[in-house]
């Protein structure tokens, strides 16, 4: 649905976009090829030079272009694409604020679920978000990503990224990533029951302080985050997919 989402385009809010569907121009080429019938003037020129942009970013997959343009609460489209090459990921920390306080970056790929660890492998991770078009995270806007970016600060980070925190608040399921799984029915392993980003930090400090257990708990904890990511991305898409 990337390619028939209009809204990054400049003056075509949501409105607009549904009317232009409706009247044809149902994606970036039949606004280049069209557009002109419903938007006339130095407005439909600008639209139009968007949509061709659009277009050559697409075709050179500049994804990067697309997460600065496209509004939050569009870039679920973009599953549609770009769905078997996305990446789900999920830090943990050990209660701090920084970039420092990262313990744990989880990335799954849709096969395999990658565990990072401070102080081990943990720069490994660049590599891997980065060959990746789409990254899926949950509240990872506000949290994961900026750690992440502020870990890397050297990386561009070639995705688009997709905080399912949006799409699933617009479809009522507004609680924390833990509940919202129980509501769907997503069941976790029994090491990580129960457990929440405070246990997360308390488990790591107990491996600091040398108890391998409070790790092996910890990993699978994050990897139930990241696992159970990719299941609620495609409930994302697939009930608001006809809402758009």
């Amino acid at each position: 649905m990337l390619q028939q989402t209009l809204c990054h385009l400049p003056g075509i809010g949501p409105t607009t976009e549904r009317r232009l569907w409706r009247e044809g121009i149902g994606d970036w080429r039949a606004m280049v090829e069209r557009g002109g019938t419903v938007l006339r003037g130095a407005r439909g020129d600008q639209v139009r030079r968007a949509a061709e942009e659009s277009l050559l970013r697409f075709e050179r997959g500049d994804w990067r272009w697309f997460d600065a343009a496209l509004p939050a609460d569009a870039k679920w489209r973009a599953f549609g694409e770009l769905g078997q090459r996305a990446l789900y990921v999920d830090i943990e920390t050990d209660g701090g604020f920084g970039a420092e306080a990262i313990t744990v970056i989880g990335a799954y790929d849709g096969q395999t679920a990658h565990t990072f660890v401070a102080d081990r492998d943990l720069d490994a991770a660049r590599e891997l978000i980065e060959g990746f078009p789409l990254v899926v995270t949950y509240n990872g806007a506000s949290f994961d990503m900026p750690l992440i970016r502020a870990r890397f600060p050297s990386n561009l980070f070639n995705h688009i990224h997709v905080d399912l925190r949006v799409p699933l608040h617009r479809l009522g399921l507004r609680d924390g990533l833990k509940l919202i799984e129980q509501m769907v029915g997503i069941e976790r392993g029994p090491l990580a029951q129960g457990l929440d980003g405070w246990d997360a930090v308390r488990l790591w400090r107990e491996w600091q302080e040398g108890s391998t257990r409070s790790l092996e708990v910890l990993l699978a904890y994050n990897r139930e985050d990241i696992v159970n990511l990719a299941p609620l991305m495609r409930l994302a898409f697939e009930r608001l997919r006809p809402l758009a």
